[in-house]
């Protein structure tokens, strides 16, 4: 059985993108140049589990992970400004709800979405950040 990652990746990279105010948005593995002065985004997806959801022979698997978005600002704008990019990231991903995803081969995917929490926020460089974690899982 073929890892369906790049699959789950797509639902939230395509959910996020959708959303309303997000800025510009850092995605895993590409370049994106942070530029001083402006918001942005990024996007990780962090896999923990892949395991079998019964026994047997030919078992459906349950994945479980994260998926993380840190909301950077500039240093300086204050907390806030990053607090309203995280609750953006929040209010798209609630906690009891799924998100959709139909891939090239028109097999669609429903994410279900555990729980979104916020960390504590930090400098990184010449920007403020807070991350936001939404917990998943999928069957498959």
């Amino acid at each position: 059985m073929a890892s369906i990652y790049k699959d789950i990746r797509a639902a939230f990279e395509t959910e996020l993108a959708s959303v309303s105010g997000i800025p510009a948005i850092s995605y895993e593995n590409l370049k994106y140049d942070r530029s001083v002065g402006t918001k942005f985004v990024e996007a990780q997806l962090i896999p923990t589990e892949r395991k079998p959801a019964v026994r047997g022979l030919n078992p459906q698997h349950r994945y479980e992970g994260l998926f993380r978005v840190i909301c950077y600002v500039p240093e300086g704008e204050g907390p806030g400004a990053a607090d309203t990019l995280a609750d953006l990231v929040l209010d798209a991903f609630p906690a009891a709800t799924d998100i959709s995803y139909t891939n090239g081969d028109l097999t669609t995917y429903n994410v279900s979405l555990d729980y979104s929490e916020r960390e504590a926020g930090g400098l990184e460089g010449s920007f403020y950040y807070v991350p936001v974690n939404i917990g998943f899982y999928i069957y498959n």
